[in-house]
């Protein structure tokens, strides 16, 4: 009797601890990206122009598109959206179709900080000199007008 008891106490446990590790939210670094299919991905011209987002991710950097607003995007919203891409060709090709003329503001940890208040803990951040230069040179080839706020 014993026996069975320990058994139930002990699938119990393994239950509970299934239960809330289904129930946090996805570690953003961990979410797959590119699974866009860019052959069907078009956009259309933003009138406050678009928000660039970046985090690391192993060796190299997830990137967040997303329209811009009047208003602070939450962490989800940035780290959750659709058009969400890994490493610097991805994002040329997620840029590439974004109409000419547009702008695009690539947001830094030091702004997210002022708007989130000081205790902003998140892993938002602008890559690598390297890379942003890439994305620039890139984005006056497309006619992309790119602001990097830090």
């Amino acid at each position: 009797m014993k026996t069975i008891q320990a058994w139930i106490s002990l699938l119990l446990i393994c239950l509970s601890m299934l239960c809330v590790e289904c129930s946090k939210e996805p570690d953003p670094e961990k979410i797959p990206v590119d699974r866009i299919n860019f052959d069907t991905v078009s956009f259309v011209p933003s009138m406050k122009g678009w928000e660039l987002y970046s985090w690391p991710n192993g060796d190299d950097y997830n990137h967040s598109l997303l329209p811009g607003t009047n208003r602070i995007k939450t962490y989800g919203e940035v780290t959750h959206n659709r058009f969400i891409v890994f490493g610097v060709d991805s994002l040329k090709m997620l840029l590439g179709k974004i109409p000419a003329e547009e702008s695009i503001f690539w947001i830094g940890r030091n702004w997210l900080e002022q708007c989130w208040g000081g205790n902003y803990s998140g892993n938002l951040e602008l890559p690598d000199i390297y890379t942003m230069n890439e994305i620039k040179e890139f984005c006056i080839e497309q006619n992309l007008i790119l602001g990097i706020t830090n």
